[in-house]
């Protein structure tokens, strides 16, 4: 894991040397330029978060490493530094690029608070830049579903693999972890996704009415059927029927659906009619059906009818570097939908969220922005904003730099990708990147991507 990587730059060594020890105790990486000369090699050679220099220095001043800086390394920040502020100067520095002013004698805590606002703004930036160039270079049937860890690319590339064929296919995982978002997403990926995707919770539908929703009725089959009724597996002919919390399936049912996979063809509730059906299957369920087969409550054989292919779906706290970026995409939806000028999830507010253990999974994490997106008063969201028991969470073993270490690693796997499209091509991936060449071998060096 990396460090924010600062340079500071000015010509008295005291002040370098204040500020080093200073940003040091925070965790940061800290080198020291006492000339713009000096300075602008250091950058050219090094990948900086952030440039503090001060503007009155001799041969090159300030406003000169401002230009060089954004020249060699657009998306470095500079911070100016002056004992001799005027409002004209400070105009001047915010016309040239730099992100903020600063003025001697400091105050160590205005330091702390500009460059740790300012980090968390540069990733927050960046996660959506990479988070839009993952979208983009998705299947679009993969676009709702937002992760980059490890454990999610899993899931991709077994989407990937399971998408044209017909097998059946069972979604294992806690609750609020995805299962229907898969199970849509492989649907519409595939070569039946101009036919229906029909979607049924088997533990949501008391059992004397499963039958006749499954199935469908024909008129007079019992005492409520008045009309003739079409059941969702017949609706879901030529496309996918998914079947939700498969696990709370009645015994009964489980013997019919066996058929329907086996012989084709279904007879709805008190008809005599033989109707074939194609259907694909997609069962999901948060059960122990291991547990459940052993133990007499569901059938075997129709669990690996099912289960042809099984796909995990991992927990929130199994993928906790999806979670900022989570995090930003529903902020971005629910303020929109609220008509709200939310700009951010300030410092706390996103370690209580990056702490805790989301036992809801996504699905929690979503309720949780909504809520506090609807409750905010101001153009931040805080820990105030959120529920109660984030504000007694014990965040002190989370690390501050768990934003950096998430956009490392996803910064990481996209260039490792565009490498490997390109065949190892520095040029076509600095291209595709939008960046330069100098600065894709500083990144490369720096994420120690394997080339």
């Amino acid at each position: 894991m990396s460090k924010p990587n600062i340079l500071v730059v000015d010509d008295e060594k005291d002040i370098c040397m204040a500020l080093n020890i200073l940003l040091s105790k925070e965790g940061y990486s800290v080198r020291e330029a006492y000339n713009g000369e000096e300075a602008v090699e250091l950058i050219k050679q090094e990948d900086f978060d952030i440039v503090m220099t001060d503007i009155r220095m001799e041969k090159m001043d300030g406003f000169e490493v401002l230009k060089e800086a954004k020249k060699i390394s657009p998306g470095t920040e500079v911070i100016m530094m002056t004992a001799f502020a005027s409002v004209g100067s400070a105009v001047d520095a915010m016309k040239a690029g730099a992100v903020d002013y600063i003025t001697k004698p400091f105050i160590n805590d205005e330091i702390r608070l500009t460059v740790r606002r300012i980090l968390e703004s540069r990733n927050l930036q960046m996660e959506n830049l990479i988070l839009r160039q993952e979208l983009s270079q998705r299947p679009p049937a993969f676009k709702n579903i937002i992760g980059s860890s490890e454990s999610m690319q899993k899931i991709f590339s077994m989407m990937e693999k399971v998408i044209p064929n017909k097998s059946n296919i069972m979604i294992t995982g806690e609750s609020g972890t995805g299962k229907g978002l898969i199970a849509q997403a492989i649907h519409e990926g595939g070569p039946r996704k101009d036919k229906p995707f029909i979607s049924i919770n088997c533990g949501a539908i008391p059992e004397n009415l499963l039958e006749s929703e499954l199935f469908g009725h024909k008129k007079g089959a019992f005492t409520s059927a008045v009309d003739d009724k079409k059941g969702l597996i017949t609706m879901a002919d030529g496309g996918t029927l998914f079947l939700d919390e498969v696990g709370e399936l009645p015994q009964p049912l489980q013997v019919k659906i066996l058929h329907v996979i086996q012989e084709k063809q279904l007879t709805p509730v008190g008809d005599t009619r033989i109707i074939p059906v194609d259907i694909r299957i997609i069962a999901a369920t948060n059960a122990d059906l291991d547990s459940r087969i052993k133990s007499g409550q569901f059938r075997e054989d129709l669990y690996y009818r099912l289960n042809v292919i099984e796909l995990k779906m991992p927990s929130l706290r199994e993928r906790r570097d999806d979670i900022p970026v989570l995090i930003k995409h529903y902020l971005d939806i629910f303020k929109k939908e609220a008509g709200k000028e939310i700009q951010d999830i300030d410092y706390e507010a996103t370690q209580a969220l990056l702490a805790y253990d989301w036992p809801g999974n996504v699905r929690e994490l979503r309720n949780t922005i909504e809520r506090s997106v609807v409750l905010t008063e101001g153009g931040v969201i805080t820990l105030h904003d959120l529920p109660d028991k984030f504000r007694t969470l014990d965040v002190e073993g989370v690390s501050t730099s768990s934003l950096r270490q998430a956009l490392d690693g996803f910064e990481r796997d996209y260039i490792k990708r565009s490498m490997a499209e390109n065949k190892g091509n520095k040029e076509e991936t600095a291209q595709k990147l939008g960046v330069d060449l100098a600065t894709l071998y500083r990144k490369l060096k720096k994420l120690k991507v394997d080339v």
